[in-house]
């Protein structure tokens, strides 16, 4: 969002009117427009704190501001628009939790798609044996494997995928480290009491075997607004600019003794 202001507002007159230059009032105008854009960022950053659990600090830095000089009277308080090494931005993130709606498909929802395990019209959501971080996001190495395992990466990543013999040495025990192997299979539709979605499976020879589900196929998921952005940001910036640009114009009248 943007912050403007011009210097025709009734305290810039007043202040003209005792005899303020032009160039001090534009000074003042951008030093309180840069505070106000700081106050909308802490404001920000403080309502995401709120409303999500355990954002990742990922996201709580993805907010910047820039600021306004006293020949451009504007400063913003925006995402950073870079993104991370998959090229995606908080923004992009946070659509849905701004706007509200549909959420878009995740880069490695979109890879599944491409490679026909993930049903067209399905999201995904961490399974009951899915790898959770501190944050309560499923970890990118799991999902990195599970891409592998099922050949998703797209013809820049192909050397990523897994080969057959890959796959058999996955599915066996590691005696080093005592770490049982398992495979991966996906279902496309229900199955008894198994939903459609991603699952390993473990085998303990005689014993029989073990099926634990690591992603879970789900309709499109519709996320009401709970993060309001502009309202948050916009209520803070304006209400520092106003006490901002107050106390600098005393200020400089105060010092020119006007």
């Amino acid at each position: 969002m943007k912050v403007t202001v011009d210097t025709q507002g009734i305290d810039a007159q007043v202040a003209k009117i005792r005899g303020l230059a032009d160039k001090k009032i534009q000074a003042a105008a951008a030093a309180a427009l840069n505070d106000a854009a700081r106050a909308g960022y802490e404001a920000t950053k403080k309502e995401m704190s709120r409303v999500f659990d355990k954002p990742t600090s990922w996201v709580l830095g993805g907010v910047r501001y820039t600021k306004a000089t006293s020949n451009s009277l504007e400063s913003k308080i925006d995402f950073e628009q870079w993104g991370n090494k998959a090229g995606v931005t908080v923004a992009q993130v946070l659509r849905s939790e701004i706007a509200g709606g549909q959420r878009r498909h995740k880069r490695h929802e979109v890879a599944l798609l491409r490679a026909g395990i993930l049903p067209a019209g399905m999201f995904i959501v961490p399974g009951t044996a899915a790898d959770i971080d501190a944050n309560g996001n499923m970890r990118g190495s799991q999902i990195v494997q599970i891409l592998a395992w099922f050949r998703s990466f797209g013809e820049q990543g192909y050397r990523a995928n897994m080969s057959d013999q890959r796959r058999r040495k996955q599915g066996g025990d590691n005696k080093r480290t005592g770490q049982k192997g398992f495979q991966y299979f996906a279902l496309q539709e229900r199955q008894g009491r198994l939903l459609p979605g991603i699952y390993q499976r473990f085998s303990f020879g005689k014993m029989g075997s073990a099926v634990k589900p690591v992603m879970v196929f789900v309709r499109a998921p519709n996320y009401r607004s709970r993060f309001d952005f502009y309202g948050v940001a916009g209520k803070a910036a304006r209400e520092q600019f106003d006490s901002s640009f107050e106390t600098y114009l005393a200020r400089m009248l105060s010092e020119r003794e006007l």
